[in-house]
């Protein structure tokens, strides 16, 4: 053991930093981190201050698509249906779907039912009543 201790020698050991001398390491190192911060934000406000294409659709649209998601609540009876089985087979998109379930949920057109496999959606009898107006079906 007393070869390898000769052979590598002892390491040479720094003075100890002081409290000052610590505190001013911490002060600089965190100054450091802080630019960072502030150059990293700074581009990351121009990346989100782009103009990106704004995705909108029209008041017709909605209307179509709540009519849609309607009979197709219908169609399912009262077995009730999830809101991803609903965008999947009348193809629009899960907001739109989100959105025209909003509409129908807040007007007591459908009742949102917790199940083991999801949330699903029921006709409500004012649902069902609104599907055989004349208003409902004059938009055929």
């Amino acid at each position: 053991m007393g070869i390898i201790k000769n052979v590598f020698g002892k390491k040479e050991q720094k003075p100890k930093p002081t409290d000052s001398e610590l505190k001013a390491a911490v002060f600089k190192k965190a100054t450091e981190n802080m630019q960072a911060m502030d150059e990293v934000s700074a581009s990351s406000d121009n990346v989100f201050n782009q103009d990106m294409p704004v995705y909108e659709i029209n008041e017709q649209d909605k209307k179509k698509n709540i009519r849609l998601v309607l009979l197709e609540i219908v169609e399912r009876g009262d077995a009730g249906v999830l809101a991803t089985s609903i965008s999947d087979k009348i193809n629009i998109s899960k907001i739109e779907t989100s959105n025209a379930l909003s509409f129908l949920t807040n007007n007591s057109l459908v009742e949102a039912i917790n199940s083991p496999i999801g949330v699903k959606f029921y006709l409500t009898d004012a649902g069902k009543k609104h599907c055989i107006s004349e208003e409902f079906n004059s938009d055929l």
